[in-house]
């Protein structure tokens, strides 16, 4: 087991040797009166964890509702916000023995620093660099050239004010963070058969659905999968909410969306939100087809002016996301993430593919969160 772990930590150095950001730190540089953030170069390094636990490989794969704390014990950061990438690792990877001798390898990276196509072309690389004790790979390197609407915009001039202001990505407002203890993780499998008996249900049963042939079987997936939980939760509520806002969020890469557009190999955030706000009596009043065509809506005005107005408007005015709204603009949010187009399942570090890929509890502590992957 030391020479696999000196194998692995062998191979994360080259590895990071092109993907040197990662070993660095954030720094804010104070202008006259607005500040900028940026990433220090200054190979400060990255965390690298060996721990065991006493529980086994059966013990995450078997249970059909795996418990949060079980994988949060496996995946470091839990708890770590992007601003705090000043004093902490921009990467951590905590390689954990189990008990019956499998290997747990948990990775968490700064999301200011990267997105999700970022990261797996990060550990894309490193694992066949682990496997062949060297440092070669048939991955391209990655490209770090920012990508601005006008060069004036770079760097990105934030109010002063943000500098002390960067906490408030802690507030989650009216939303409601549930204890740990009661966020479990289940994985859903659908086949093709069965994913095509639910669309032809969606176009028999909507007629929303039926005014657009394009609506994809992920999108009615998707729909299918969001209004069963909103009907389990209406009907488990005791004051019934016809009226409460449902704020629907789906994350998508913008790489190919720009103009230029960017190479696959980019390394940096390059994603957008498409947002659905509806009350959660209409969205159980028209089903689960009707959510799905607003899905494909979203979906297919995904394009470059509307990339370049969001841009444009937020170095105008720039905000701190976070979830849940003071105001009570909507008391319900419900996120999706795509992982299904990433290399996840090719990775072997020299000890075979990966069984399971699992996801932290980072960016759990809205109401839902689906992961979607193949």
């Amino acid at each position: 087991m030391d020479q696999m772990i000196s194998r692995l930590k062998t191979s994360l150095s080259s590895t990071l040797d092109q993907f040197f950001p990662l070993a660095g730190r954030l720094a804010i540089e104070k202008h006259d009166n607005t500040i900028s953030v940026y990433i220090n170069c200054n190979i400060e390094g990255v965390e690298f964890i060996h721990a065991t636990a006493e529980i086994s490989a059966e013990d995450i794969l078997s249970p059909t509702f795996v418990p949060q704390s079980i994988i949060d014990s496996l995946i470091p950061f839990n708890g770590v916000f992007n601003y705090e990438g000043q004093s902490h690792p921009l990467l951590s990877v905590q390689v954990t023995e189990l008990s019956d001798g499998a290997l747990f390898i948990g990775c968490s990276a700064n999301h200011s620093v990267c997105d999700g196509a970022s990261i797996w072309h990060f550990i894309n690389p490193w694992s066949p660099i682990s496997r062949s004790s060297g440092d070669h790979t048939s991955y391209p390197p990655p490209v770090f050239e920012r990508w601005f609407i006008k060069e004036t915009d770079c760097p990105i001039r934030l109010p002063f004010s943000f500098a002390e202001k960067f906490s408030v990505v802690r507030n989650t407002g009216n939303a409601e963070v549930p204890p740990l203890e009661c966020l479990v993780e289940e994985c859903f499998r659908f086949t093709k058969p069965s994913i095509a008996k639910l669309k032809a249900k969606a176009l028999e049963l909507n007629p929303e659905a039926k005014q657009s042939s394009e609506i994809s079987s992920l999108q009615e997936l998707l729909a299918h999968v969001w209004t069963a939980v909103i009907r389990a939760r209406f009907c488990l509520a005791k004051d019934h909410g016809e009226n409460r806002q449902i704020l629907i969020a789906l994350f998508m890469n913008n790489r190919t969306k720009l103009i230029p557009p960017l190479t696959e190999a980019y390394f940096g955030n390059s994603l957008i939100g498409g947002d659905i706000l509806v009350k959660e009596g209409m969205l159980l009043d028209k089903g689960f087809g009707f959510l799905a065509a607003s899905l494909n809506e979203v979906v297919n005005s995904h394009n470059y002016e509307k990339s370049r107005s969001f841009f444009e408007s937020w170095v105008e005015k720039p905000s701190i996301p976070s979830y849940g709204d003071d105001n009570g603009i909507m008391d319900i949010m419900l996120l999706a993430r795509s992982f299904q187009w990433f290399s996840k399942y090719g990775n072997d570090f020299g000890w075979g593919r990966p069984s399971a890929v699992k996801t932290g509890r980072n960016g759990k502590y809205v109401y839902g969160i689906i992961t979607v992957s193949r």
